[in-house]
């Protein structure tokens, strides 16, 4: 697939679970672990800082960001998804922000910034779905000033992701689709290897580059019947794959799903685990 018809799938899968993300922020974000909130401690957004966040989704971390830099910063949040743009311009305004701004981009190589006009970007599990990840980050980096740094997240090694590793065998079963390739891109693990990710940066033009990984709850809801309703209503290819589907056919997927669920959390709560990598980097010149 070449980079404008997986950029075009993409739209198509972010625009079928736009409104599940939204439906299910408040959600998400309460028991969305750390990565939101290791964000912006090694970013250390200040106010008066004027912040990109690229791959904004719904706007997690915009909103976050636009808080910290408040009154006199601003955030920008770039997508390539209209549908979840438009999910992130309604949350901004439930929450009363008016420091921040999103916008649409036709490709993560184009991104349509003034050279230089930002202190600081972020991209938070975003440059895995990217066909070019090399490019998006050399466009951050024209945007940075000086001395200015980004941070940004991808997920880590797939056999830690509970998310992944419960619903895809199942899922493989009932639409058989081929497994997201780690490294392999664009994908949800795509970008899974640290020194992958390491070398992009770099050859985006960064210094002082660092990656870590973490360990962090992703997901967590009540029971299996609610996990499950939050894989039909958030994973776009699931999404995608249950439309091709006969109601007897998405039947028939969704009560093995509640059992692979079930199976491994029988009480409840359910708590999905995974890995996280966390890249920094500066600007120099």
């Amino acid at each position: 697939m070449n980079a404008e018809a997986a950029r075009e799938q993409q739209r198509t899968e972010w625009a079928l679970s736009a409104p599940g993300w939204l439906t299910h922020r408040d959600r998400l974000d309460a028991a969305g672990g750390e990565m939101t909130p290791r964000i912006l401690a090694v970013a250390d957004p200040r106010p008066g800082d004027r912040v990109l966040d690229l791959a904004c989704g719904i706007g997690n971390p915009s909103c976050a960001l636009a808080e910290r830099v408040a009154p006199s910063g601003t955030v920008l949040g770039l997508d390539l998804s209209a549908d979840m743009i438009e999910g992130a311009r309604t949350w901004a305004a439930r929450r009363g922000l008016t420091n921040v701004e999103f916008r649409t981009v036709a490709s993560e190589a184009e991104l349509g910034v003034e050279p230089e006009s930002f202190d600081l970007a972020t991209c938070r599990v975003g440059l895995q779905y990217m066909p070019e990840p090399v490019a998006a980050v050399r466009e951050v980096h024209r945007a940075l000033r000086p001395g200015g740094r980004f941070v940004a997240t991808t997920l880590g090694d797939p056999r830690h992701c509970m998310a992944f590793s419960i619903s895809s065998p199942v899922i493989a079963r009932h639409a058989p689709t081929p497994p997201p390739s780690a490294n392999g891109g664009p994908g949800p693990v795509s970008l899974s290897d640290p020194d992958r990710l390491h070398e992009i940066l770099v050859e985006g033009g960064f210094d002082d580059v660092c990656v870590d990984r973490f360990r962090t709850t992703i997901i967590e809801v009540a029971d299996a019947e609610a996990c499950w309703d939050l894989f039909e209503e958030t994973m776009g290819p699931m999404m995608r794959n249950l439309r091709m589907m006969t109601p007897r056919q998405r039947a028939a997927l969704r009560r093995d799903g509640v059992a692979a669920v079930a199976e491994r959390f029988p009480t409840g709560p359910v708590r999905l685990g995974g890995e996280v990598l966390i890249a920094t980097a500066t600007r120099k010149g």
